[in-house]
């Protein structure tokens, strides 16, 4: 599965260790607010490609966002993600918000 990760703050080099050893999971970009933050960690774990959210959920190889944004932008990143025909992975809380987490969910 390709794998982009949104989020590039200090869990997402956790989910970076875990997420390479996997068999069948690729991770193909990371992208964050903070272009050079993404660049980082792209280079850093050894990910081909940085890039802002909006390449992310254009990029058609990707399958599944791991989204590890600060807990406000969950569902707004995440109901992007599910717009671009994405799977999506939260940090939780799914949502901050009751209505955006039934959002989500439908």
């Amino acid at each position: 599965m390709k794998v982009g990760l949104i989020g590039c703050g200090t869990i997402s080099s956790e989910y970076l260790r875990n997420l390479r050893g996997r068999d069948g999971v690729d991770v193909v970009a990371c992208s964050d607010i903070d272009l050079d933050r993404a660049k980082g960690r792209a280079e850093e774990f050894g990910v081909p490609m940085a890039c802002s959210v909006e390449e992310l959920l254009d990029g058609p190889k990707i399958e599944l966002v791991v989204n590890l944004t600060v807990p406000t932008a969950h569902a707004q990143v995440s109901l992007a993600a599910v717009a671009a025909g994405k799977h999506v992975y939260s940090e939780k809380p799914l949502a901050v918000r009751p209505e955006d987490g039934d959002a989500i969910l439908r």
